[in-house]
C-alpha cells in the first residue's frame, strides 16, 4: 500500500510541466495579436499621408494647365497655334505641311514647307470661318501673311466667356484633370483605410487643400479676365 501511494504521488509531477507549456503558447500569441494594430496604425498613417502628398501634385498640374489654356484664349487670333486644329484633305494636319509665328503686334506669318500646298493652306483658313485671310507675301512663295483685325467689344466678351468656362472645367467637371474630380478619386482611396482619428484628419486636411487650391484656380482666372475686359 505504500508502495502504491507513492507512485500515484510521483505521476501527477508531469502535470506542471504540461501547464508550463500551455501557458508559454498562450502567451506568444497575445503578445502578436496585440502588436498587430499599432503596426497597422503606423502603416495607415504613412500611407494616407502619401495621398495628401498626390493630391497637392494633382492639385498643382491642374493650376499649370489652366493657366496654359487661359493664356491661349486670352491671345485669341494672336495665338500662333490658332491653325494647328485645321484638317485638309487626307487626314493631312496644318502643322505637317505649315508652321506660324507672329508678325509684329497685328498679323502672322505662315510658312508652308512646300509651294504645292500654299492653295490648299489658303483654301482650309478661308474654310475655318475665322474671319481671317491668308495673303501672299511678295517674292516669297511659301509664306502667308495674315493681319489681325483689333479687338473689338464683342470679341473681348466673347473670350470672357470662354474664360469663365475653362475656369468651370477645371474647378468641377467630368474632366481628369479637374480639382473636383481628383479630390472624389483620393476620398474614394480614403475608404480603402479603417475609419480612425488619423484617416478623419487626412480627410479634413484634404478638404482644406481642396479649397486652398479652388481659390488660387479662381484667382488665377480672374487676373487673366482682368487683362482682357478693360
Amino acid at each position: 500500500m505504500i508502495l502504491t501511494t507513492v507512485r500515484l504521488s510521483c505521476r501527477p509531477v508531469v502535470i506542471p510541466r504540461l501547464f508550463n507549456r500551455s501557458f508559454s503558447q498562450s502567451f506568444t500569441t497575445l503578445k502578436k495579436k496585440s502588436s498587430t494594430p499599432a503596426e497597422k496604425v503606423e502603416e495607415d498613417e504613412v500611407d494616407v499621408n502619401e495621398l495628401l502628398k498626390k493630391a497637392e501634385a494633382q492639385f498643382k498640374r491642374t493650376l499649370e494647365t489652366q493657366k496654359q489654356k487661359l493664356n491661349e484664349i486670352k491671345q485669341g487670333n494672336f495665338n500662333p497655334k490658332v491653325f494647328n486644329s485645321l484638317v485638309f484633305k487626307n487626314n493631312r494636319k496644318f502643322t505637317d505641311i505649315a508652321t506660324t509665328s507672329l508678325k509684329g503686334k497685328n498679323a502672322l506669318l505662315i510658312t508652308v514647307f512646300d509651294p504645292k500646298d500654299v492653295k490648299t493652306v489658303v483654301s482650309g483658313v478661308l474654310a475655318a470661318n475665322l474671319n481671317l485671310t491668308p495673303e501672299r507675301v511678295p517674292n516669297n512663295d511659301l509664306q502667308l501673311k495674315v493681319s489681325l483685325p483689333p479687338p473689338t467689344t464683342e470679341s473681348r466678351l466673347k473670350v470672357a466667356k470662354d474664360l469663365k468656362r475653362v475656369f468651370e472645367e477645371y474647378k468641377q467637371s467630368s474632366l481628369k484633370d479637374s480639382l473636383g474630380t481628383i479630390r472624389g478619386g483620393i476620398l474614394k482611396e480614403f475608404k480603402s483605410f479603417k475609419k480612425d482619428d488619423a484617416v478623419r484628419k487626412a480627410e479634413r486636411d484634404l478638404e482644406k487643400l481642396h479649397k486652398d487650391y479652388v481659390n488660387k484656380l479662381h484667382d488665377q482666372f480672374q487676373q487673366v479676365e482682368k487683362s482682357v475686359v478693360k
